[in-house]
């Protein structure tokens, strides 16, 4: 069974397909998005639904997207956002 505990458990090549499927999907219907629209209750619940599939696999650990969809963050934006929370830090001091 897969776990947590035990993570060479999780096949996370098979998650990493799979995760890259359902965002290929989500973006060839915000393709279509653009170039089409009949304005009917179905299509915007597929809409809705490739954009919450989208959020879902972006809400997964780094380590189960495809290879292709790691972002990784420069010096600049880890000084940024070092500097927000010292901001922050002082503003919930006061």
């Amino acid at each position: 069974m897969p776990s947590i505990e035990n993570a060479e458990s999780i096949a996370l090549d098979v998650i990493k397909t799979l995760v890259a499927e359902v965002l290929k999907t989500a973006r060839e219907i915000e393709e279509w998005r653009n170039d089409y629209d009949p304005k009917t209750q179905e299509w915007y619940t597929l809409i809705n639904f490739s954009q919450t599939a989208s959020s879902l696999a972006f809400a997964l650990p780094v380590e189960m997207l495809p290879d292709s969809e790691w972002r990784y963050v420069s010096e600049a934006e880890y000084a940024a956002c070092d500097d927000l929370l010292e901001i922050l830090a002082e503003d919930e001091a006061k």
